[in-house]
């Protein structure tokens, strides 16, 4: 009974959420939608999970210089059976047993200069039944004999794995692909945004091609009442008026099918933004208006362009950080070449004392009988005969070297050709507004003087359709013809890297967001 009453109460609240969810309406201005696409885009929060993994990465390669505290203890007992001949057989009978206790610790660390150190402490103690010392005197079973040594080595590499440079590789990759990662997520957000400026003027376009053919639909209705009326005053045949109905119907059918196309365009534009179904229902009805071509200044120029693109393009310079990392390999990978040739530096202090007892750790040290000391320099030697591995990891990096060479030349090869694309379709696109802007002028006089031709009975029904589907068609024209240019905007703006500059957490400000820069204007820097 209660389960039932739960799930009564889980519906109830969430019809609620959905309802509350439903009203709150996203104001579908090109601010509030970069800002939107800014933070939802499951890209820019994919691009966020790869900056954070390089930013591990880069943490990890820094572990490599930790200091490393290490420690062992070993306790053990053994036992040996004597022979009947042997004369420890009178003291200790037939076996001797040993206790053995060694303890050690200390602490090592890989310097950024390639020396590597290691200093630690070592404790030894043997006790067992044999009860007369090294000495032979008689000091009991079990008497220990205690050993502690201190010690300290440093080792520095002479050929590979010298320097800094090559020590910190990794450090050093791991920085750079953090600053790759950041300019791949500016390019990829300039991507999402672009993405969105087209899903929004398409958008506006289905609006207002919604409301062309909305407006057509009425002026047909007009035009059918017009020639009823003239029916009824014997100036026009009956069958006129299946024209005009025929006609109607099919014009509301073209409504039919853009409130569809709108309601694509709708969910289109959430895609891009990173909406869901039920979050891109909310979105209004645009609020801004296509640009103006008067505010193109006339004195564009393909060279500036393509200089702000060299200067600007996110890309570009991730793949020149790539270079760099790559650089850095073939660097490491030339050491590795190099013979394994390593001086090594030492320094021990010992001593030893007799008995029982913990402090018997540290007396060892201050006993001045059984003192002992070593200093020591060395050098080790390793190369393999035919060294095939690493000539061929250095063979490697520089093929990997050069292949992002190729490709750095082949992006600039296409950002020139994009950009002169984009220049080139901007100057077509703002012609193609002006002449469609002249061409709806002309048919909205034709069409205006042929309804009053047409009341007169100066001219046919069928001349009328004809000229007000042509009127249509340069209405819908003009506004194809917008959206074009408002595109093209974007798209100048997406190939010179000024679309989005900063990183992925750049925002428009409300008082920007009525009318953000960069979906009217051209870039400037």
């Amino acid at each position: 009974m209660w389960s039932r009453y739960l799930l009564l109460i889980a519906l109830i609240l969430n019809a609620s959420v959905i309802g509350y969810s439903q009203s709150d309406e996203i104001e579908c201005n090109l601010g509030t939608l970069y800002n939107l696409t800014v933070s939802k885009s499951p890209t820019l929060q994919r691009q966020n999970i790869q900056y954070k993994i390089a930013e591990v990465d880069k943490k990890s390669a820094a572990s490599t210089f930790d200091y490393q505290l290490y420690s062992d203890l070993s306790v053990s007992r053994s036992g040996l059976n004597l022979f009947e001949l042997d004369p420890r057989v009178a003291l200790v009978g037939g076996q001797i047993n040993t206790n053995n206790l060694s303890l050690s610790g200390g602490v090592q660390r890989t310097f950024r200069s390639g020396l590597r150190a290691n200093a630690g402490v070592n404790y030894a103690r043997i006790a067992d039944n044999f009860p007369l010392n090294s000495f032979n005197e008689d000091v009991g079973s079990f008497f220990s004999d205690n050993s502690t040594s201190v010690s300290a080595s440093v080792t520095q590499p002479l050929l590979k794995g010298r320097g800094r440079s090559i020590t910190t590789a990794n450090e050093t990759t791991s920085q750079l692909a953090i600053e790759n990662q950041q300019l791949n997520t500016t390019f990829i957000a300039s991507g999402e945004i672009f993405n969105m400026a087209i899903g929004y003027w398409q958008y506006l376009t289905a609006n207002e091609a919604l409301e062309v053919y909305q407006i057509n639909e009425a002026r047909v209705s007009k035009v059918l009442e017009i020639t009823n009326e003239l029916v009824k005053a014997d100036k026009k045949p009956a069958s006129d008026l299946l024209q005009v109905q025929a006609d109607l119907k099919d014009k509301e059918r073209r409504t039919i099918l853009a409130k569809q196309q709108l309601y694509a365009a709708r969910q289109n534009l959430g895609r891009y933004i990173g909406l869901s179904t039920q979050e891109s229902n909310l979105i209004s009805l645009p609020k801004n208006d296509f640009p103006q071509i008067e505010n193109i200044p006339s004195d564009l120029s393909l060279q500036n362009l393509l200089d702000l693109a060299y200067k600007n393009r996110t890309d570009l310079k991730a793949i020149k950080k790539s270079l760099e990392i790559l650089s850095v390999y073939v660097d490491v990978a030339e050491n590795n070449t190099k013979p394994q040739l390593d001086l090594t530096g030492s320094m021990a202090y010992g001593g030893v004392d007799a008995g029982n007892g913990v402090h018997r750790l540290l007396s060892a040290l201050a006993q001045n009988e059984g003192r002992n000391y070593q200093v020591a320099l060395g050098l080790s030697y390793l190369f393999p005969i035919n060294n095939n591995y690493a000539e061929a990891n250095l063979l490697n990096s520089q093929l990997l070297y050069t292949d992002q060479e190729i490709q750095l030349k082949n992006q600039l090869r296409n950002i020139e050709v994009n950009v002169s694309i984009a220049y080139n379709d901007l100057l077509n696109s703002i012609e193609a507004v002006k002449k469609s802007k002249q061409s709806l002028a002309y048919y909205e006089n034709v069409f205006k003087n042929e309804q009053l031709k047409f009341q007169s009975g100066l001219t046919t029904l069928l001349n009328l359709i004809l000229l007000q589907e042509r009127l249509t068609f340069a209405q819908l024209d003009y506004i194809q013809n917008q959206q074009q240019f408002a595109i093209a905007i974007s798209n100048l703006r997406y190939e010179t890297g000024t679309m989005y500059k900063k990183d992925a957490y750049n925002f428009i400000s409300e008082e920007d967001s009525k009318k953000p820069e960069v979906f009217y204007s051209l870039p400037k820097e």
